[in-house]
C-alpha cells in the first residue's frame, strides 16, 4: 500500500499557496488599475458631455436673446410707421422720420433670416420650420404691404387727386396675410397687438424647445 507523506503534502500545498498569493499580488493591482482607468475614462467622457451641453445651452440662450432683440426692434419700427401716420398736433415730422427709419430695415430683415437659419444647428427642425413660416407669412408680408403703402403715399403726395371721397390706399400688389390691407387695417392690427402676440407665442415656443430655465411647460 502506497502511503502519503503528510509533510510532503503540506509543503506542496504551502508552495502552491505561495505561488497563488504571488500571482494574486500581481493580478489584483493590474485589475484594479484597469477598473480605475475605465472609471477615469468614463468620468472624462461625462465631463466632456456636460461641457458640450453647457456650450449648447449658452449658444441657445445667446441666439434667443439676439433674435428677440432684432424681431422686437423690427416690430417697433413697423408699428411706429403705422401709428405715426395719424399724426398728432406738433409732431408733423414724426411719420416721415418713422418712414425714413423703416426703409433702412432691409439689413435687419436679412439678419433676422440668418438667425432663423442658425436654428437648424441648435433647435429641432420643427422649431426652424415654425419660425421660418412666421417670418415669411407675418414679417415679410407686413414689410411688403408697408413698403407698398409708403410708396403709394409718396407718389400721391405730388399728384393732384380727383374730387370726391378719396379711396384708401391698399396693398394691391402684396400677397399673403396683408393682401388688400389699408393703413386703417394695419393700425387696427397694431392697436390690437397682433404682431406682438405672435412674437410672444413664437419665442415662448422656441424657449420651450430649447428647454431653457423659466420656459413654460
Amino acid at each position: 500500500m502506497q502511503t502519503i507523506d503528510p509533510k510532503g503534502s503540506f509543503l506542496k500545498n504551502l508552495v502552491l499557496s505561495l505561488l497563488l498569493l504571488g500571482v494574486s499580488s500581481l493580478l489584483i493591482p493590474a485589475v484594479l488599475k484597469q477598473i480605475d482607468d475605465r472609471r477615469a475614462i468614463d468620468q472624462q467622457r461625462y465631463q466632456d458631455q456636460l461641457a458640450r451641453q453647457d456650450k449648447i445651452l449658452d449658444a441657445q440662450a445667446a441666439l434667443l436673446d439676439t433674435m428677440a432683440s432684432d424681431f422686437w426692434d423690427y416690430q417697433v419700427a413697423a408699428s411706429d410707421v403705422v401709428i405715426s401716420r395719424n399724426e398728432q398736433p406738433g409732431r408733423d415730422d414724426w411719420h416721415q422720420q418713422a418712414v425714413d427709419t423703416y426703409t433702412k430695415q432691409g439689413p435687419l430683415l436679412g439678419k433676422m433670416r440668418a438667425e432663423i437659419s442658425t436654428l437648424l444647428q441648435l433647435a429641432p427642425r420643427s422649431s426652424y420650420d415654425a419660425f421660418l413660416q412666421f417670418y415669411e407669412e407675418e414679417i415679410l408680408a407686413l414689410d411688403s404691404c408697408l413698403l407698398e403703402l409708403i410708396n403709394i403715399d409718396a407718389t400721391s403726395s405730388g399728384t393732384p387727386q380727383p374730387s370726391g371721397t378719396p379711396q384708401p390706399s391698399r396693398c394691391a400688389a402684396s400677397e399673403g396675410k396683408f393682401a388688400g390691407a389699408t393703413w386703417d387695417t394695419l393700425t387696427a392690427a397694431v392697436e390690437h397687438g397682433d404682431l406682438s402676440k405672435s412674437l410672444d407665442q413664437e419665442f415662448a415656443s422656441l424657449a420651450q424647445a430649447f428647454r431653457l430655465q423659466g420656459a413654460p411647460d
